[in-house]
């Protein structure tokens, strides 16, 4: 089994993109037996080197779905692919995520009306389809209520008038890992699966 892993780099992330790829072992293990074990690792490398490459638009494109969020933002927090050797599979693909948190009024727009007239709560449009509410206080940003002044929420930082801080929603590296994770898992599992039969195709036939 392989994987294609996107690691998060946010906050001092730590989280995983695992897409199982126990759906081609068929496909493997019959690559596995035809070629040499150093053409078997070239084929590995090349296919899932094409996946890191290709995967910006496609988690992107299943990103936007979900979120209320451009695909471009999307791809300008995805980083460039990392191959390495060993482990129990020849070759695998990390995707770094990163980037800050969207805020609320900047990245996520606020609803309209932006507090709920019947308990006062600050609400933006941060998933599709749906209306997302802020807590009663902003228990990582202070412990204090959000506030709306010229369209952007914020929450202080201290029982004091002032610092204040905008509120931030989600970041890119969350997203495929929440409310996205079983589509982009699907997508990059399927760009995997045409590359490995390209790659197979061209190498069978000694065109690489």
């Amino acid at each position: 089994m392989g994987t294609v892993s996107g690691t998060s780099y946010f906050g001092g992330g730590g989280m995983y993109l695992t897409v199982d790829m126990s759906n081609l072992r068929t496909k493997l293990e019959l690559s596995r037996a035809v070629l040499s074990r150093s053409n078997f690792e070239k084929l590995m490398y090349r296919t899932f080197s094409e996946v890191g490459k290709r995967a910006k638009p496609p988690i992107a494109r299943e990103v936007v779905q979900d979120y209320e969020v451009t695909q471009q933002w999307v791809k300008s927090q995805i980083g460039s692919s990392r191959i390495s050797f060993g482990g129990g599979f020849p070759v695998t693909c990390q995707i770094p995520l990163k980037g800050a948190k969207g805020s609320i009024g900047g990245r996520f727009k606020l609803s309209s009306p932006a507090r709920s007239k019947k308990q006062g709560k600050v609400r933006a449009r941060v998933v599709k389809s749906n209306v997302s509410t802020m807590p009663n206080t902003m228990d990582n940003q202070g412990g204090n209520p959000p506030f709306v002044a010229k369209g952007v929420a914020y929450t202080r930082r201290t029982k004091e008038r002032l610092p204040i801080v905008r509120v931030v929603g989600l970041g890119v590296p969350q997203m495929p890992l929440n409310r996205s994770e079983s589509k982009v898992q699907d997508t990059l599992l399927e760009l995997a699966m045409k590359r490995l039969d390209h790659n197979m195709q061209r190498m069978l036939n000694g065109q690489w």
